[in-house]
């Protein structure tokens, strides 16, 4: 044994080092599985218990102040939306409930919204750091920190959801938790044709978003022309303008990715809001699906 070390000093050292890395590999993937499976849990327990259902309105009688027609005519967009040979049942349901935001903000007083698209892992709430764009990448909703993380909004959209772009950014979590489903799925004509709508709430709200496109992208920020340098030479964010909506769909639309969806015969206005889910994809890629606000469903 002891001749067999002197002849191949290098072998050993090799074998030695493999078996280190394997080690090591397997350690973290095992870390890295255990700590996923473990917040997903608290996310699924977190949804069971956070819901408000809430009771349908009665039609009003009385003269209708402007907000009261505002929100009239929301319903009637909502009713539309109910007849146009969607499955009311399951759509109603999502429509007259909601997550109850008092107990989200015991857990993390930043939870901002709840996005959910209907048959997918994507239900879950949105979070929003005021210092740190990116805060959320890896810190989860209980505060520790590690994958994987929360959906969130960075520091340049408004905590209320009200720009005429908002993006959401989830990790593309291998087992499909998180963002992991929206490449899959969305690539897919016959699921996006069967669920095209998302709902983003609000502690207001449900907004209802219909997908309109699903694209790759470049690993870009979509709105990397709204920043520019200060006096140190260092990136800052300006605003965003109001057509900001036109300008990211045209943007995802000139990308040319041949895959991608985007709906037939589909404008957008400055008096229109958009909302994007954004994920990481392939090697320095992003996926997007992008919705066009239909209608918003006040509590």
């Amino acid at each position: 044994m002891t001749d067999f070390f002197k002849k191949y000093p290098a072998l050993i050292v090799f074998i030695a080092a493999a078996l280190l890395i394997t080690t090591v590999f397997v350690f973290y993937e095992l870390m890295y599985h255990r700590q996923n499976r473990q917040q997903q849990k608290a996310y699924e327990e977190l949804n069971k218990t956070s819901w408000i259902t809430e009771v349908i309105p009665e039609e009003e009688e009385n003269p209708e102040s402007e907000e009261e027609t505002e929100r009239r005519l929301n319903r009637e967009r909502m009713d539309a939306f109910l007849k146009e040979g969607n499955n009311a049942s399951d759509y109603r349901k999502l429509l007259y409930s909601h997550p109850n935001f008092e107990s989200y903000w015991q857990i993390n007083e930043e939870v901002v919204g709840h996005v959910l698209i209907p048959d997918t892992r994507i239900d879950y709430p949105v979070l929003y750091n005021a210092e740190v764009g990116d805060y959320y990448l890896k810190r989860n909703i209980d505060g520790s920190t590690g994958y994987p993380g929360c959906i969130y909004i960075e520091d340049i959209n408004r905590p209320d959801l009200t720009d005429p772009v908002t993006i959401l950014y989830g990790h593309n979590m291998l087992d499909g938790t998180m963002f992991g489903e929206l490449g899959k799925l969305y690539r897919k004509a016959e699921f996006r044709e069967g669920h095209p709508y998302i709902f983003l709430y609000t502690p207001e709200a449900v907004n209802v978003y219909e997908v309109i496109a699903c694209s790759t992208f470049s690993d870009d920020h979509l709105f990397f022309t709204y920043y520019e340098k200060d006096g140190e030479g260092d990136f800052c964010f300006t605003e965003l303008p109001d057509n900001a909506q036109v300008q990211i769909l045209d943007k995802i639309k000139d990308y040319g990715d041949k895959n991608a969806f985007i709906k037939e015969d589909v404008s957008l206005t400055e008096s229109d809001r958009m909302l994007v889910l954004s994920t990481c994809y392939g090697d320095r890629r992003r996926f997007v699906v992008a919705g066009k606000l239909l209608f918003s469903n006040g509590y």
